[in-house]
């Protein structure tokens, strides 16, 4: 069965992140007036220049990446999706349906508030390091502020008092400040997960480290990782593969499936139903388009088959605005049986 079969889940992720994206690179490393865009001509190159562009922000700002407005995990729908297959994994016999079908409208709510809200102020939303624009956003996000945490006390409540016989073992690339972590913590799951969160900005593990020292959070580059193979059950990744050059994303979605031994659960923000992938390189970082089909033959030729989910077809479900990005899709994907 589906997740369209099983859960109608509006929303989608991070609000142009590749508008705020630009916006971090330009207040950390301008380019002169009129210079060209440019891009690592390797990839070796590449896992220098995907560290330095991070290296100088501030740890404050990180430590609110990603956590507030459209891109809070409490109410985005593919942080949602994520959990729940997480659950449904640790827990295959027990039905959950009614409650994740709930949480998806919860998203879809809240979303449109945000929506409602940011026209009203006139502030845009987004994910900004800037101070005063982090303060807007959370101007914005008093509109869900009473409310936002429900599913997240509806969760803790039906997981507490269960156990397992293994915990899960999950592997997260660009983990940030445990942007997601602190949800998968916050909502009961993270008792039953041998978890480990990498990132190549020293900042955010130590942020990660700072809310979790006892988590298992490291300074890693995913175009080179030190991980066995088949060495996790599950890799997670949220939106981070159209920031890296074609062949860059290429190697770092092999480490995911080298290291992958039950499945993938990946997210993105810029994603189309075209047959070539869209490549923009924006100085050190890219903001490519990726091609779904591409992108899923890849993953299916190397690791097995790909459930995938374009977030903007399921927003009719609730009649609500619940989508703001048309080119969010998550990609569900199980290793082949040998």
């Amino acid at each position: 069965m589906g997740i369209f079969d099983r859960v109608a889940p509006p929303g989608s992720r991070r609000r142009d992140a590749a508008r705020t994206l630009r916006n971090t690179v330009r207040s950390t490393r301008p380019a002169a007036a009129g210079a060209p865009p440019s891009r690592p001509q390797t990839v070796e190159q590449e896992k220098q220049t995907l560290k330095s562009s991070w290296a100088s922000l501030d740890p404050d700002a990180l430590d609110d990446y990603l956590v507030s407005g459209f891109q809070n995990p409490q109410i985005n729908a593919q942080s949602i999706l994520t959990r729940h297959r997480l659950i449904r994994e640790l827990f295959p016999d027990d039905d959950f349906g009614e409650l994740m079908r709930d949480e998806i409208e919860h998203s879809a709510r809240a979303t449109t508030a945000l929506h409602e809200r940011s026209s009203d102020l006139g502030i845009t939303m987004g994910t900004f390091v800037s101070k005063t624009r982090r303060a807007e956003v959370r101007k914005v996000n008093e509109a869900i502020a009473d409310w936002q945490d429900d599913y997240e006390k509806k969760w803790a409540s039906t997981l507490a008092g269960r156990t397992v016989e293994r915990k899960l073992s999950v592997l997260e690339f660009a983990c940030g400040s445990a942007n997601d972590y602190r949800y998968f913590d916050a909502y009961g799951i993270a008792q039953f997960l041998d978890y480990t969160g990498i990132d190549l900005n020293d900042n955010n593990i130590v942020n990660a480290r700072r809310r979790y020292p006892g988590v298992d959070f490291q300074v890693q580059n995913v175009l080179d990782l030190p991980f066995g193979d088949r060495s996790y059950d599950y890799v997670v990744v949220f939106d981070l593969f159209e920031h890296m050059s074609i062949e860059a994303m290429e190697q770092a979605l092999g480490e995911a499936c080298r290291i992958a031994r039950k499945g993938l659960l990946l997210t993105f923000f810029l994603m189309a139903d075209n047959p070539d992938h869209e490549v923009r390189p924006k100085r050190t970082y890219f903001f490519n388009t990726l091609s779904r089909a591409k992108v899923q033959e890849l993953v299916e030729s190397r690791f097995g088959p790909v459930e995938a989910v374009r977030i903007g077809d399921l927003v009719d479900e609730y009649g609500e605005r619940a989508s703001y990005n048309p080119r969010a899709w998550s990609m569900f994907a199980t290793r082949r049986q040998d």
